[in-house]
């Protein structure tokens, strides 16, 4: 276990300059993380080269525009002959950890660095938000675009020590408000905040010989994990569960009938953008972009005739449904579905709570087990006797 010191009294450059050390060891090629573009207020994932680039990098703030896993996995599925080390946040780490189990990524030449999450607000909100604090701040302080849009410190001193679920009268995701595992997982190295003394800094530490070779060659000042960590973890889960259990009944007692469920997605326009944003969502092509849903016009007009009027587009249930039935037991939990949605549907909510039953049916926890194979990927033998019908004798 180690520290990554603050600079010039700023976690946040204590961190960029542990991110550009890290890049000058040579033992890596390049960093993946987020990084706040030149003037504006705008933070995307990239991929960095040149050390001197990090002084934008900013890994702990409330911007997640998309789940990294799939830009990942384009860095990974096939060798470049470079090693680049990653930075995600939890869901992102489960999602990539999925699609490596879906052969659609390899850890091969990467170094996984997981942190605890920072959550994260809807981008509409967030870049309400920053426009506000950048407007605030270049009127004050006669600053450009190109500074920070927000207190970045100030930022991570709110979220950790005090653990609160709004920003400046912005709510945070539901995601993150009801994700239960939002700690590091899977990582060659992992960043910690929750329970950690942040006046003195961040904690980091190694989980392979990979990320413990590479943090004995930064010499970071040694620590001891704090006792207090792991009852604040505790607490986060315990809340964050509960959360969780509330926001399921609610969507049930929303769902519970066909009336209902098509009343549900009543704005769905078929755009697609929640299975596009989805992180472990990969076929290269899906059946409701072939032949199979592209109706002929009479068949409109029968369908018409026949009930007297349709919505269209049609299909919009049937697209929801089968898309559960593909994925729900590949859902992490990242949200990104509802923050796709333009007719701010909340299919998160529905997603996730499907996504929970499927998931303990087949007794299967999406990105923590490296080594488990995903449940539609293997058969078993004495599965779902009850439901099939079949019982075997031993």
């Amino acid at each position: 276990m180690h520290t990554i010191e603050p600079e010039d009294n700023s976690l946040v450059k204590g961190l960029q300059l542990f991110f550009k050390h890290l890049l000058e060891t040579q033992k890596i090629d390049a960093l993946f993380l987020p990084v706040r573009l030149k003037n504006s207020t705008a933070i995307m994932p990239s991929l960095v080269t040149d050390p001197a680039q990090l002084t934008h990098a900013v890994p702990l703030s409330p911007s997640f525009p998309l789940n990294s896993a799939r830009m990942v996995s384009r860095l990974s599925y096939k060798v470049s002959g470079r090693k680049t080390a990653v930075v995600l946040r939890p869901c992102e780490m489960r999602a990539f950890i999925e699609l490596v189990k879906l052969k659609q990524g390899s850890r091969q030449e990467l170094i996984l660095i997981g942190m605890d999450c920072p959550k994260a607000l809807t981008e509409n909100d967030y870049q309400a938000y920053a426009n506000a604090n950048s407007l605030e701040n270049a009127s004050r302080e006669n600053t450009s675009l190109d500074n920070p849009p927000f207190d970045e410190d100030a930022y991570i001193q709110m979220v950790f020590p005090q653990n609160s679920d709004t920003l400046n009268g912005f709510d945070f995701c539901p995601a993150c408000r009801t994700c239960e595992n939002p700690f590091p997982m899977n990582a060659d190295i992992s960043i910690l905040l929750q329970g950690v003394d942040l006046s003195k800094g961040m904690m980091v530490e190694s989980g392979s010989d990979t990320g413990k070779n590479l943090l004995e060659g930064l010499k970071l000042p040694e620590a001891v994990k704090p006792e207090a960590r792991e009852g604040i973890v505790m607490q986060i889960k315990e809340a964050n569960f509960k959360a969780n259990q509330a926001m399921v009944k609610n969507i049930e007692a929303r769902t519970d009938s066909i009336l209902k469920l098509n009343a549900f997605f009543d704005r769905c326009i078929n755009c697609y953008n929640c299975r596009n944003m989805c992180p472990v969502c990969y076929c290269k092509e899906c059946v409701f972009n072939t032949d199979v849903f592209n109706h002929q016009p009479v068949q409109y007009h029968q369908w018409a005739e026949k009930k007297g009027s349709i919505k269209l587009p049609t299909d919009t249930l049937f697209y929801h449904l089968t898309r559960m039935a593909h994925m729900s037991h590949a859902c992490v939990g990242c949200g990104q579905c509802s923050t796709a949605c333009p007719s701010d549907i909340d299919i998160f909510g529905l997603f996730k709570s499907v996504a929970q039953r499927t998931q303990a049916a087949f007794e299967y926890s999406p990105g923590t087990d490296e080594n488990q194979p995903p449940p539609l990927s293997v058969f078993c033998e004495r599965e779902f006797e009850d439901t099939v019908g079949i019982t075997r004798k031993s």
